[in-house]
């Protein structure tokens, strides 16, 4: 009976059919294999597999379940879990197969996994036009607060775009680097030497690995834990690629570590360690030395911190560092930043702006040699689904990134594709994957180019460093725009509400403003926003400088240093005109007053590169709250420097106090608030005083030259010329 019934299951799933004799061979195999595991009973074996099958053990689970289709055939369940783990042991041809023979068997099925892993499965065998429907059948089934709708919502429209795709001209093959280096594990992060050519360095997942199997926790754990990461090289040879050995126990420990990338001698490795591939620090080897008394390798000393969520960090020329991250303030999900090393320290990060960054992921970042072509992974609708490789190159005359064009077939897949990395020869390039046809979880991939990639045959600077060296494409960039021989007067940015901060008309400002700053490369560009009264001072100051952050990240995403930026708030306390004529509320002065001016200053320039032009105003409405705020920006003051806070300063103490100013920096998260506004040295001590004794146990006196903030060092250059620095000095 068992014979007959396992052959009309076999033909009706689309199997070879076997003659007696053989299924009688397969039948005793399949016996003699399971030993004394068969012997349990059909509904031990479910139980198993379904305990197995929901810790995610796929190959067990098949394993156990295949023995139970072994007895009871059919089982509409089983086979649907079968077809799940299948797909996810990337045998893709049986899980269709499986999952189509039980749709077949129930057309009105609303069994979710067979739904969800049918369309998944279609999807990754690039039967795009099948999928479609397969996604909608999911999510007509599905109830609205399922955590799988918007993906699936997603994938529908992957799936119109992979349609619309058209195969890489400049791609003549990709093909995986082979069962020697993948395995049934994960492979990932592949790091071509700098220095050896055919040599790779990458990150594996898999069994041998020195941290075995851990749980969350860090523990080991066999029945609940993930393989830890190990660090490994490959080799290329005339055969193909081989496995040329792992780091040895001096890099890889019980924890999980994965190469991130080189120095640009190459001499300098960047790893990761920690419990899970996701988190952990930052630590740097030198390769190739085998120090066996250094037992704790130094910690990155940057912006990057894997333990709060950055990633993927990628270094260009030692002096560039892009990443992703999280934090607050980005669009969405994973955004890229960058951040630039100058006299040995790394400056804030900054976001690499909404021509790159989405509400969705945006990882894996690789600048080429020529310093403007970037390639990253994005998981936006406009994937092929899961992650695809764009590429985007940055106008250094219009300091704008092109629209980034994804990479197509066969580079990018239905699934995800990431690590994307050009050969130092620009001939080839790897990345990882994990598309149904791989060995395992992910897999390495190499492309083969038609030819060279010219963005790796030429060797320039990043796009957006400040230190430009002479000839170099950023250097020559701006030198094009002149240096402008007299002031530039730049219109107010005008709003009405937040919305309007960013209007078409107040960025085609911004746009000079970045051009005229670019020409002045040692110049600070002053941001002040202004307002009339809405409320308490305190929430006008506060809502100020948050308008000043969002006209200052406009200005970094064209191409301007965040150190370079000041951002400052001054609330309503310099108004352009009267808010009100007599008892009534005058709309044209609110309007007047709600500006936001920009003005741009070097301490050695005899002209200020840009002043803001003010509208004119009425003789009977014009106040001088203006003319007050630019005597802030002529000769030495003094402010004090109440408190640094990172939220509101929710504290009416301040208002006692005259001309009170908060001060920021893009991306820096902190507001300084300024008070006072005193010629004198010991008018701004005494001011400090009276501040501490108000509670502010940190206020500090703060020097200004011509608006500028200057230190003690400089203060002491420019003595001779203001011997009232004296006091500033020794205080």
């Amino acid at each position: 009976m068992y014979l007959e019934t396992g052959r009309r299951f076999l033909c009706k799933i689309g199997l070879k059919a076997f003659d007696d004799k053989c299924f009688i061979l397969l039948g005793w195999f399949i016996f003699s294999c399971a030993g004394p595991i068969f012997a349990q009973a059909p509904a031990a074996l479910k139980k198993q597999g379904d305990k197995l099958y929901e810790k995610g053990r796929w190959k067990e689970a098949a394993a156990s379940f295949n023995q139970y289709q072994a007895v009871k055939p059919g089982d509409a369940e089983v086979l649907t879990h079968l077809g799940v783990c299948y797909y996810h042991l990337h045998q893709s041809e049986q899980a269709q197969r499986l999952l189509e023979f039980v749709k077949a068997q129930n057309p009105a099925s609303r069994d979710l996994d067979l739904l969800f892993f049918w369309a998944r499965t279609l999807h990754g065998r690039q039967d795009f036009e099948r999928a479609i429907p397969a996604y909608k059948a999911f999510l007509a089934a599905a109830p609205p607060e399922h955590p799988s709708r918007d993906f699936c919502a997603d994938n529908i429209l992957r799936c119109s775009a992979a349609l619309q795709m058209i195969p890489s001209e400049t791609v003549a093959l990709v093909e995986n680097i082979g069962n020697v280096i993948n395995s049934e594990g994960d492979e990932f992060a592949p790091l071509p030497s700098v220095n050896y050519p055919g040599r790779l360095y990458y990150s594996a997942a898999r069994p041998g690995c020195v941290g075995g199997q851990r749980n969350e926790r860090g523990y080991e754990d066999e029945n609940n834990g993930n393989w830890c990461s190990d660090m490994f090289i490959a080799r290329q040879s005339n055969s193909g690629w081989e496995d040329a050995g792992s780091f040895g126990g001096l890099l890889n420990t019980a924890r999980s570590e994965s190469v991130l990338d080189f120095s640009a001698d190459g001499k300098v490795l960047f790893y990761s360690r920690g419990f899970t591939l996701f988190s952990g620090e930052m630590l740097l080897d030198t390769a190739g030395l085998k120090d066996e008394y250094k037992e704790t390798p130094p910690v990155f000393e940057g912006p990057v911190q894997m333990e709060e969520g950055d990633a993927a960090p990628f270094f260009f020329n030692d002096s560039t560092l892009l990443f992703a991250s999280r934090r607050s303030g980005g669009f969405g999900g994973l955004d890229l930043y960058y951040t630039i090393r100058q006299k040995g320290i790394w400056a804030a990060p900054q976001n690499l702006g909404t021509a790159i960054n989405s509400a969705y992921d945006e990882t894996t970042p690789f600048l080429a040699s020529d310093g403007r072509t970037l390639y990253f992974s994005a998981n936006h609708q406009r994937t092929m689904g899961g992650f695809d490789i764009f590429k985007t190159v940055f106008d250094t005359e219009k300091r704008t990134w092109s629209t980034p064009k994804n990479l197509g077939m066969p580079v990018n897949s239905p699934n995800d594709d990431a690590f994307f990395r050009l050969a130092a020869d620009g001939n080839t390039a790897f990345f990882a994957s994990d598309r149904l046809e791989s060995y395992g979880r992910r897999d390495l991939y190499i492309v083969y180019f038609k030819e060279q990639q010219p963005e790796q045959s030429t060797a320039n600077i990043a796009w957006f460093s400040a230190a430009a060296p002479p000839g170099s494409g950023a250097a020559a960039a701006t030198a094009s725009v002149a240096a402008p021989a007299r002031t530039v007067y730049l219109p107010v940015l005008h709003y009405t509400t937040d919305r309007d901060v960013l209007s078409a008309e107040n960025l085609a400002i911004l746009d000079t403003a970045a051009r005229v700053a670019r020409a002045w490369p040692a110049a600070t560009i002053q941001i002040s926003a202004h307002t009339d009264e809405t409320g308490a001072a305190k929430f006008d100051l506060y809502y100020g400088i948050k308008r000043a952050e969002a006209v200052g990240k406009a200005l970094t995403e064209r191409g301007l240093p965040a150190a370079r930026i000041l951002l400052k708030s001054g609330g309503p306390q310099y108004p352009l005109a009267r808010n009100a004529r007599g008892a009534a509320p005058d709309p044209e002065g609110r309007r007047l007053n709600r500006r936001i001016e920009i003005r741009i200053a070097e301490a050695a320039a005899n002209l200020p590169p840009a002043l803001p032009k003010r509208p004119e105003v009425a003789a009977d409405l014009a106040l001088n709250g203006a003319a007050r705020y630019d005597e802030q920006f002529a000769g030495l003051s003094y402010k004090v420097e109440s408190v640094v806070a990172r939220q509101l300063l929710n504290n009416d103490a301040l208002a006692m106090f005259g001309d009170v100013v908060i001060e920021s920096q893009p991306g820096s998260g902190t507001f300084r608030y300024m008070v006072g506004f005193l010629p004198r040295y010991a008018d701004a001590a005494q001011l400090c005083k009276e501040l501490q004794a108000q509670g502010f146990a940190t206020a500090t006196v703060v020097a200004y030259l011509n608006g500028l903030r200057i230190g003690k060092a400089e203060a002491v250059g420019l003595l001779k010329k203001y011997p009232d620095l004296a006091g500033f000095i020794r205080g």
